[in-house]
């Protein structure tokens, strides 16, 4: 890109807002311009009132920007959405009809059908859904990024899709805390302990990732969050038409590579699935940053007595699963000029 886009960051203070920001520092298309964040914070320079959680240290030109309203007009064309659903149903669709292009980790209009719901090396043609939107009556754009648990999920089950068909998939998950934002979980919660729910999770898995993956699949999801920072595991089981080898479903995940236009993505990368052969691995502590947090890895390929295979997925619930996952979102809008 010839020059850098300006952006805009909702939900700047929260931490997937922070894990954007860092993501954001030095980005070779983008600069943050704005951020919003509550009626309360607003004018109060960023560094003065963010209680900075992430492994980073908080960008001083960053820490001294402004922080607007969510009722401000924003001048940036992007705006990056790291809202809660609630406020994000009544603030994202008014950004649209202002003409910005939203791109957005938040539920709230996840299922909606003109919406794309988007990983960029498995479904970028779900892009197309931005001309229906502008259609209706947009003057901007709408995009969404999946669950966090279903960033990983279903980029992992593609190449299987793809290659074999699905048709029946469990997964249990065990769910990092800084999945539960800030403040999270209790200390006094997960100590010895895990919590076996987290709320409209389940089902989210179950709906989005068939959606993404455009297939009649069932899937039947347990949820956990655990003592864990950073990183979901996930322990899954799938059933397909056809009956490959395990050697033929190491080479289908060890083959994928990002298609078309998504590689090369500043974000995208080289290789959005690990395959590791060591039977202990994935672990979140030593996998979470694998192609700097935006690679799944994937292990313990096993048979399954129920369904037919078994396998370890984790991936990082606040690169890939979130901020990472919209600003490669974000990036793949930009390489299309669908940026407003």
């Amino acid at each position: 890109m010839k020059e850098k886009t300006p952006v805009a960051v909702l939900g700047a203070t929260g931490m997937v807002g922070q894990q954007l920001l860092t993501m954001l520092q030095d980005h070779p298309w983008f600069y943050v311009s704005e951020m919003v964040a509550s009626e309360r914070r607003a004018g109060i320079p960023y560094g003065e009132t963010t209680r900075w959680m992430v492994d980073t240290t908080l960008p001083p030109a960053m820490a001294l920007l402004t922080l607007k309203g969510p009722n401000e007009a924003l001048a940036s064309p992007l705006v990056f959405s790291c809202l809660g659903a609630r406020v994000a149903r009544d603030l994202e669709p008014v950004l649209v009809q202002n003409g910005h292009l939203v791109v957005s980790n938040a539920s709230a209009f996840r299922r909606n059908p003109d919406v794309p719901l988007l990983i960029p090396e498995v479904n970028p043609e779900s892009l197309r859904l931005l001309s229906a939107q502008r259609v209706i009556g947009g003057r901007g754009g709408l995009v969404t990024n999946p669950n966090c648990v279903v960033a990983g999920l279903a980029l992992g089950l593609a190449p299987l899709h793809h290659a074999f068909r699905l048709t029946k998939a469990t997964v249990v998950t065990l769910q990092a805390v800084s999945g539960a934002g800030i403040p999270g979980v209790g200390a006094v919660e997960l100590v010895d302990n895990l919590i076996p729910w987290i709320e409209g999770e389940e089902d989210k898995i179950a709906y989005e990732t068939a959606r993404i993956l455009e297939a009649p699949l069932a899937i039947s999801a347990s949820v956990h969050r655990v003592a864990v920072l950073h990183g979901h595991t996930m322990s899954v089981s799938i059933s397909m038409e056809r009956t490959p080898s395990r050697e033929d479903i190491i080479g289908a995940w060890e083959a994928f590579r990002p298609p078309g236009d998504v590689a090369g993505l500043p974000t995208c990368p080289l290789r959005p699935i690990v395959y590791v052969h060591d039977v202990q691995r994935p672990q979140p502590r030593l996998d979470r940053m694998a192609g700097r947090g935006m690679s799944i890895t994937i292990g313990r390929l096993r048979p399954c007595p129920v369904l037919g295979f078994a396998f370890e997925l984790c991936v990082h619930n606040l690169v890939r699963g979130a901020a990472g996952a919209a600003l490669l979102n974000a990036e793949l809008c930009a390489r299309r000029g669908l940026i407003p």
